[in-house]
């Protein structure tokens, strides 16, 4: 068992982990991270042409460990008229 954090960014603020929680192991709580990724996007996904949402899992330390990004683009594809 170890304890690990989330640290969240969305598009208007970072969270800064104050709590942790215990996962058996890297993977759980990498899963972990990702569920928490894509409830972020149901609530609501940026509203930027190019913004992010994402979950750095850091260990019991605070060291990053990894982070799950999900980027969303607008791309346009030549001109529209209004």
């Amino acid at each position: 068992m170890g304890k690990y954090y989330f640290k969240i960014q969305d598009q208007d603020d970072v969270l800064q982990p104050d709590r942790s929680f215990d996962f058996a192991d890297l993977e759980e709580a990498e899963n972990e991270a990702k569920n928490l990724l894509a409830e972020m996007a149901v609530d609501g996904l940026p509203g930027a042409k190019l913004d992010s949402l994402s979950v750095e899992l850091q260990d019991e330390n605070h060291v990053p460990l990894i982070t799950v990004r999900l980027v969303m683009e607008v791309i346009p594809h030549g001109f529209r008229d209004a």
